[in-house]
């Protein structure tokens, strides 16, 4: 039926329905994605050639990692199921999938058993829409295997910020998406503003370069619809210490700036 409406009218149907439940969210989410994959074409650039998408779930942003790069996904096996037979139905590039539940399971454990992961070589993790779903113990326990002395590591991470009640969640979302998440137990666990993060970052060995609100990226929508309310999730970027000195041979492309006042 769908495909007999006019795309101006889908349109605006689907803006309506974005203010009735979470105002800018549509603009913010393409925001994220734009600062994320920025931040990722970087650290490829910069050289580091294996990517770990922490919690990939259905997103497509191993579509997004530039080539040269291997990519690896960390899920829960019934998510990675049906995606691994979507992907091989598409033809698309190769993604190692590892099956694992972090809420539970040490990610150095399950990446030191996957075929073709180099524990030596540069990676960048991006941990997208994840930390907010687990609870303090696996957010730790995560953050303490990122670093290795072996090799360079960078963290593209989003999380979300404390609402003025001090509720976490999205800070634009109305109750009924409140009320919808608890029903389907998919309610948010863990917040922190971004002097609470940086201290957790740096206590598992992992300096912040960067700390991004909407209003620090939002010249990748230049021309469109702009988030109009603050969605209270920033995207930290931060590096391992050894992994802050750049190759001489790897081109700058990063255009982060610092920004911890936005939380």
């Amino acid at each position: 039926m769908l495909d007999h409406v006019p795309w101006p009218v889908l349109r605006r149907l689907a803006f309506a329905a974005e203010k009735l439940v979470s105002p800018s969210f549509v603009a913010h989410y393409a925001l994220r994605k734009a600062a994320i994959r920025e931040a990722m074409r970087a650290a490829v650039a910069d050289g580091h050639r294996q990517v770990v998408l922490l919690g990939a779930g259905f997103d497509m942003m191993s579509m997004s990692v530039p080539d040269g790069a291997r990519v690896f996904e960390v899920d829960l096996p019934a998510t990675q199921e049906i995606k691994r037979h979507a992907l091989r139905e598409a033809r698309v590039r190769d993604v190692t999938f590892v099956p694992a539940d972090l809420s539970r399971a040490r990610l150095r454990d399950v990446l030191r058993a996957t075929p073709g992961f180099d524990a030596a070589a540069d990676t960048l993790f991006v941990a997208e829409g994840l930390l907010m779903y687990l609870d303090v113990a696996a957010i730790d326990r995560i953050l303490a295997d990122l670093p290795c002395e072996r090799r360079r590591t960078r963290v593209i991470a989003s999380f979300v910020t404390p609402d003025a009640r001090g509720r976490v969640r999205m800070h634009s979302q109305r109750r009924v998406v409140d009320l919808c998440m608890t029903l389907l137990g998919e309610e948010f666990v863990w917040g922190a503003d971004a002097a609470g993060l940086r201290e957790r970052l740096e206590r598992h060995g992992l300096r912040v370069d960067a700390m991004l609100a909407n209003a620090d990226y939002a010249g990748s929508l230049a021309g469109r619809r702009k988030p109009t309310r603050s969605s209270g999730e920033l995207i930290a970027v931060a590096s391992s210490a050894s992994g802050r000195a750049r190759r001489d041979d790897a081109p700058s492309t990063t255009s982060w700036r610092e920004n911890t006042s936005s939380a």
